[in-house]
């Protein structure tokens, strides 16, 4: 949930504890962490470059049989502090870096929220456990190879096999209307990765919940974990018994006693080294520099270091866009011009909130309810015929009617232009859908609301080297509202928003629009108040190690391989080829559920 993040709250007392032996040592929960580049083997089967949500789950997949030998590289440190049970940014768990300017968001430049820690973006993030849906997964399937297996049907499976869920609170569930659905949850006792519902609740919730219900076109299913959208109580990445954070760290890291998994924390991967078209390792220093060493995969090496970083890595190895690597100087190992192209993230706006005329007054609760979690999960994810009735049949014609050149960066190549017109194609399609969630916004008992959200912004961004620094900052470029579909989109929200607040059964409370404003009152100045406050970014990048053909500019194919080198991988969320109508991080576990698997199947 971006706003709290956007406001960098201070988490009080953190604890900051870490293992002090020369080289090597356990931890007190069994793992062996490598204290000390010198500590690393000469070589291990596999080789995993990060240490966050995918690196660690497939680490520990792989690992778990005794078979084979696993590493994990990771920029981070390795924090003992698991506790975080709120949102919350520190800023020694995230990298620091910032985008550049957008020209089409009044020039803003935008921080670039990624975690910088073992658990990575598990560890740093809301908390806000969701999948996309069965619309949004086909649609990966549709610009993959013929027999790809990367639909909602494909994916249910992991998605079961990586989260362990936890029903709600029965008093919660009858006084709130959770639903859910066991059929597509797993309860796997070996599974550490948890699926809760908070039980954090305001009476004034169920008077929103209403009202959001009876807007035309919201539905409420019976679990929004089974692929639908719709109105719905969604779980938060929760222990059930702690109430503390459930990430990548506690449920594929602690705990374990294996000698053949082993962590080498605050260890930076420069690039990767080759024989012939083989990957054969990694070159890398101490994360605060120092001479460079290498490492070799006996089998494979696994990039995990999350959409921005893991292109930095190909690129900085000669795999990617011809230009930008010979304008950076680096000899071309593989021309692949999906690398660091296909930038995507949410869109979303902080600041909308009303001020009630009427103070609702608290409906009385029929249940006692187990107080404990995070802040309410309720939340509205809606397609865009019911977010626009009016216009959706427009918005969705003038998109379909652009020249897809249009709006991506000059120069542009040709495979990549390919593949956005391919995704155009299907998106155009998902605008008349129902079942395809265009818009976010969670509810609680507050008038002032957080962070209504674009879900499918499409712009497309690029991330890439600086050719005059290439081991510098990543240059991340969001080219937020470039496709100017996007602010009509919005528009589209704000005037939903609008609706749900002052008419219909909020009426009653003669709810008053602080900001915007009711000066705000023509799509055109909605139009200009918006592009002075959309964030391009709520912190969920994917897309620039897409798993699409090869023609259509993808990175990787459906068996997560690199075109054109042998025994190389991506696993992170880089190579999701579209955003989804959810926080990535169930997704993530489940890609990396389903990597593990691919990778062990050609060992």
């Amino acid at each position: 949930m971006p706003k709290p993040i956007m406001n960098l709250l201070p988490i009080a007392a953190f604890l900051w504890i870490y293992l002090t032996s020369q080289w090597v040592v356990a931890t007190p929960l069994r793992a062996t962490v490598l204290r000390g580049q010198a500590a690393i083997k000469p070589e291990y089967d596999y080789v995993i470059v990060g240490g966050g949500t995918a690196g660690l789950t497939v680490g520990d997949r792989l690992s778990e049989s005794g078979k084979y030998s696993v590493l994990v590289l990771e920029h981070g440190k390795l924090d003992n502090q698991n506790g975080f049970p709120f949102e919350g940014i520190n800023s020694s768990r995230v990298f620091n870096l910032t985008s550049v300017p957008q020209s089409a968001l009044n020039n803003r430049a935008f921080w670039v929220g990624i975690g910088k820690v073992v658990g990575g973006g598990s560890n740093v993030n809301g908390q806000v456990f969701l999948r996309g849906t069965k619309e949004e997964y086909d649609i990966w399937k549709q610009l993959g190879g013929a027999s790809s297996t990367w639909d909602w049907n494909g994916m249910l499976p992991y998605f079961k096999k990586g989260i362990y869920f936890t029903p709600p609170d029965a008093g919660m569930a009858q006084e709130f209307n959770v639903t859910y659905d066991p059929s597509v949850w797993g309860q796997d006792s070996q599974t550490k990765v948890f699926a809760t519902y908070s039980n954090s609740y305001s009476p004034i919730m169920k008077l929103m919940y209403s009202a959001m219900k009876n807007m035309p076109g919201v539905v409420v299913p019976k679990d929004g974990a089974a692929g639908t959208n719709g109105l719905f109580w969604f779980t938060t990445s929760m222990d059930p018994k702690t109430f503390l954070r459930s990430y990548s760290r506690t449920g594929h890291w602690d705990g374990l006693n294996r000698a053949s998994y082993e962590l080498s924390p605050e260890t930076k991967v420069t690039k990767l080294t080759f024989e012939g078209s083989d990957v054969t390792g990694v070159e890398f220093t101490a994360a605060s520099g120092g001479s460079v060493q290498r490492v070799r995969a006996r089998k494979e090496v696994i990039l995990a270091a999350g959409a921005i970083h893991s292109p930095q890595i190909l690129q900085l190895s000669g795999i990617g866009p011809k230009k930008l690597l010979d304008d950076a100087k680096i000899p071309i190992k593989v021309e692949l011009p999906g690398v660091g192209s296909n930038f995507q993230d949410h869109n979303y706006i902080s600041s909308v909130s009303y001020q009630w005329g009427r103070q609702p007054s608290p409906p009385p609760l029929n249940h006692t309810i187990p107080t404990g979690g995070t802040n309410p999960v309720l939340g509205s994810f809606i397609g865009l015929p019911a977010v626009s009735p009016s216009n959706f049949t427009v918005i969705a014609q003038k998109y379909a009617n652009q020249d897809p050149a249009a709006y991506l960066p000059p120069f542009t190549h040709s495979t990549v232009l390919a593949g956005y017109a391919a995704q155009k194609s299907l998106w155009a399609r998902a605008m008349l859908s129902p079942g395809v969630t265009f818009f976010q916004y969670m509810i609680n008992a507050s008038p002032t609301f957080g962070s209504p959200q674009n879900l499918h912004p499409m712009s497309r961004g690029t991330v890439a080297i600086n050719p005059a620094n290439p081991s510098g900052s990543m240059v991340v470029d969001y080219r937020g509202l470039s496709n100017p579909i996007d602010l009509d989109i919005m528009v589209e929200i704000l005037k939903f928003v609008r609706r749900y607040m002052t008419a219909g059964e909020l009426a009653q409370y003669a709810a008053v629009e602080s900001v915007p404003g009711p000066a705000y009152n023509t799509d055109e100045k909605l139009a200009t108040w918006a592009r002075g406050q959309i964030n391009p970014s709520a912190f969920h990048p994917v897309g620039t190690t897409a798993m699409m053909r090869r023609e259509l500019g993808g990175v990787v194919d459906d068996d997560l391989l690199v075109y054109g080198v042998k025994r190389l991988s991506v696993v992170d969320a880089g190579i999701m080829p579209t955003t989804l109508g959810a926080t990535p991080c169930m997704t993530v576990y489940a890609i990396a559920e389903k990597a593990a698997d691919l990778i062990k199947e050609r060992a």
